[in-house]
């Protein structure tokens, strides 16, 4: 019995120069991916919803976040229902602040109280890229600054009757691998401080081994005086 054969078919100069777009994410090291905490692949974690309100489907959610209209401006969202790895895209249709750190939002979908009772447990995220409107020029998201690379300012002497602290200007600290939050150290507002974690490479050349020390380094304009995004860099005055 003969078997058909797969016929080919030429592609014209202008398909083989033609570059095909696909909406793809980038993708993070796999070795800084915990699959069960999307927050490590790209995503960021804005509140958990704990229950319904009402019975036209309206959700409470304890938020998380430090933009709240992240949970209040309509648009594209993310859910983790409670049972499952990934987040799935849902449309935030509208929402607003109720008390305290809860909300009440409304999703596309959820139109009563049984399906609003089945989220319960459920955790909203927005993806990384996704950056907050009302993020000022001298703000930063902690995913902007972790993975970034720290060095010495320019120009920065330790001691200024010591010549050889002069060696220490534009020379590389370490990585940034991430930001303890202020709140988190001192629950009394305004005492507490920011602080960036950063590695400090230990292994042959500079490169990183498992001897790596980390240190915490204030975020205040007076030691990390400039952060530049575009080239992935922070530099510090100790």
């Amino acid at each position: 019995k003969a078997k058909r054969r797969n016929t080919v078919i030429p592609l014209s100069e202008r398909e083989r120069s033609e570059t095909r777009e696909r909406n793809k994410f980038e993708f993070p090291d796999t070795k800084t991916i915990d699959p069960n905490d999307p927050t490590t692949f790209g995503y960021t974690e804005l509140g958990t919803i704990i229950g319904a309100h009402g019975v036209k489907g309206l959700l409470k959610i304890a938020s998380v976040t430090d933009f709240p209209e992240r949970l209040c401006e309509p648009g594209p969202r993310h859910l983790k229902p409670y049972n499952r790895r990934s987040p799935r895209a849902v449309d935030l249709l509208s929402g607003r602040h109720r008390m305290d750190n809860e909300y009440l939002i409304e999703l596309a979908g959820i139109g009563d109280r049984d399906a609003a009772n089945k989220l319960r447990g459920s955790v909203l995220y927005a993806r990384q890229e996704e950056r907050p409107k009302s993020v000022e020029s001298d703000e930063y998201l902690v995913t902007d600054l972790v993975d970034l690379e720290v060095f010495i300012e320019e120009g920065y002497i330790e001691d200024e009757n010591d010549s050889s602290s002069e060696a220490l200007s534009g020379s590389f600290v370490g990585n940034v691998y991430g930001v303890v939050l202020g709140s988190e150290m001192c629950p009394i507002p305004g005492l507490g401080q920011d602080m960036l974690e950063v590695v400090l490479p230990r292994g042959l050349g500079g490169t990183a081994s498992w001897k790596d020390e980390m240190v915490l380094i204030p975020l205040v304009p007076q030691i990390v005086p400039r952060v530049d995004l575009k080239e992935k860099k922070i530099f510090i005055t100790p």
